[in-house]
């Protein structure tokens, strides 16, 4: 059973909050897709009061189910860095999914770039609220039909499973009983939960109105070999297409959307990290994760996207799996020495309320003084000077931390889901977002036509 760790915040005497736990938890977002491109990787965003570096692997790792069995593919040649505006110092750097309903991002970020134009903003903030905007009803990007064929897989896929887990290990004869009975239940407990933000009651209505004909009729005709009338085909229905609405980020493709630069009204940089978790009849869902601002205070950010272990370790002297393992092992090891030494004593074993205090409250202990000793042998150090190194050398650590990550995989992993060249962007007030390491499928200088046509989009 996994334990719960205490999560332990601070102050680093340069008026940042430093939540230790925080890092070590981040949850791994990088979700396998049934098919398309799925970007497993490793990126990081360093910040200091003179640029933002934005550093990212190039490995995608291409998924699709064949006659039962996962195939896998992968590649060493993904674009995960990208400049927002080709006027403005902003950048955006993606990770999980590769594509936005078959629509790779690549071309949905440098559509919004051409549309955006002379546009700015005063805060990063905005632009991301405006790419936001950019992708509900763009009709010419995402068509309805792809729209709808996508919710209802979705919705097929979740009836699939309530059906599959409410008949495992039950008689043929009640198959439909048990399967009732479970979407009974789930249709309860999923009516309680509330909807995403971007979501409103009608609008979920509405979709569930819409979809609701053809995933019963067409998608889940197979459902009706388990006994189930049309009254109970259109409840599986209608609860499939309520987790899609409640729950898109465990129901639809995921990706991780990292807003860097300048805004017009500000001097240091700021960090916005946003999830995408689909587009649901035109409108897109997404969530708002994380918001690092550099000011006058804080001099210093440094956020790991992906796959984190090494630059986790980096920041703070032990990985995620070594912390975990470690205060699972602490809480187990106490608890069997309480018992040993109240045997040993005489005494009554303690109730079990008691005892479970007893080791919450060690286990805080023990982690406050790990995370403490991470924090000043580890994590100070690093964050102070990184709030004062120059901009190469900036890039350069954040070069490195990728390419660790990488040599990490290689040597522990049968497959490489980190790895190829390393891009390294950099982003600085006046100069823009400039190209430290960047690969690219051509070479510029036998085409002139190319940067002729980029410079006379410049003009």
């Amino acid at each position: 059973m996994r334990k719960t760790v205490t999560t332990a915040k601070y102050a680093l005497g340069t008026g940042e909050k430093f939540d230790a736990t925080a890092i070590i938890h981040r949850p791994n977002r990088a979700l396998m897709a049934e098919c398309g491109g799925v970007q497993m990787t490793s990126e990081v965003c360093m910040m200091n009061r003179l640029a933002v570096v934005l550093a990212a692997d190039s490995a995608t790792t291409v998924s699709r189910w064949n006659n039962g069995a996962r195939e896998e593919r992968y590649f060493k040649g993904a674009n995960k860095i990208f400049q927002l505006s080709n006027r403005h110092p902003i950048g955006l750097m993606i990770f999980d999914s590769a594509d936005l309903l078959r629509v790779p991002w690549e071309i949905i970020i440098k559509s919004f770039r051409h549309q955006l134009g002379h546009k700015s903003f005063n805060t990063v903030s905005g632009y991301a609220d405006e790419f936001m905007q950019y992708l509900n009803g763009n009709v010419d990007l995402f068509s309805e039909e792809v729209q709808e064929e996508t919710i209802t897989s979705a919705a097929n896929s979740i009836a699939l499973a309530l059906v599959a887990g409410a008949v495992e290990k039950v008689q043929p004869e009640n198959l439909k009983q048990a399967v009732v009975e479970r979407l009974h239940s789930e249709l309860l407990r999923l009516e309680a939960k509330p909807l995403p933000e971007a979501l409103t009651i009608d609008f979920s209505n509405k979709v569930i109105a819409d979809f609701m004909g053809r995933l019963k009729d067409e998608k889940l005709k197979w459902a009706s070999s388990f006994g189930l009338d049309d009254a109970d085909l259109a409840l599986l229905a209608r609860y499939s297409l309520l987790l899609v609405l409640k729950s898109p980020r465990s129901s639809l493709t995921t990706t991780g959307l990292v807003f860097a630069g300048y805004g017009d009204h500000q001097i240091f940089p700021e960090m916005v990290e946003y999830e995408s978790q689909g587009i649901i009849a035109g409108t897109h869902v997404f969530q708002k994760m994380d918001q690092q601002i550099i000011d006058h205070e804080n001099p210093t950010s440094i956020s790991a996207f992906a796959q984190t272990s090494m630059i986790e370790t980096f920041q703070l002297g032990l990985s995620e799996d070594i912390y975990g393992s470690m205060m699972v092992a602490t809480e187990n090891e106490l608890s069997g020495l309480i018992d040993e030494v109240l045997n040993l004593a005489g005494s009554q074993p303690l109730p079990g309320d008691r005892k479970s205090e007893l080791l919450k409250v060690t286990a805080e202990k023990i982690s406050v003084a790990v995370l403490e000793k991470s924090r000043d042998e580890h994590s100070l150090p690093l964050r102070n000077v990184i709030g004062f190194l120059p901009v190469d050398e900036l890039a350069g650590l954040a070069e490195t931390l990728i390419t660790l990550q990488s040599l990490k995989e290689k040597v522990t992993k049968p497959s490489e889901t980190v790895g190829g060249p390393v891009d390294v962007a950099v982003i600085t007030k006046h100069e823009g977002l400039v190209w430290i390491k960047r690969k690219h499928f051509f070479d510029s200088e036998l085409n002139s036509r190319f940067r002729l046509r980029q410079a006379a989009e410049l003009a």
